[in-house]
This record gives structure tokens, sequence and C-alpha cells, in this order.
């Protein structure tokens, strides 16, 4: 059993993407798709390199997209 022993919920170890379990009817348990999703927020957005974020989407004037979404929040609602 691979569990993540540092962290405990419950007094139970913690799974994590590497966790293998043992199936009470045979066989392994592994996780597939750990699920969880990362966001980029406006921090992120401040930092991120036009001409690099280019290479990744050409069809988007990036520093036209960062001064529109990173100005006054008031201006846009």
């Amino acid at each position: 059993m691979k569990t993540y022993d540092k962290v405990k919920v419950m007094g139970k170890s913690c799974l994590t993407e590497k966790s293998e379990l043992m199936c009470t009817t045979g066989g392994k348990i592994t996780v597939m798709k750990h699920g969880q999703q990362s966001e980029a927020g406006k921090s992120n957005l401040k930092k991120a390199d036009a001409i690099e974020q280019h290479i990744y989407n050409p069809i988007v004037n990036f520093d036209e997209f960062q001064e529109e979404t990173t100005g006054n929040e008031a201006e846009v609602w």
C-alpha cells in the first residue's frame, strides 16, 4: 500500500496520484486522474511573458489581452 503518511485525515493516511491499494476481491487500485485543475489568476497574467504566450496562442494579442484583464475591475463591470 502506497499512501502519504505525513498527513492524516480522521486518523487515516491520505491518497495521492501515486497511491496503490489492494482490492479486497483481488487486483490493485490506482489513481488514474486526480481531478484537480489549476486556474490562472491575475497575478499569473501580470507575470506572463507576452512573447512566450504568443508562441502558445499566436491569434491573441497578449499585450492587449493583458491590459484588458488586469485593468480596473470597476471598468469591467
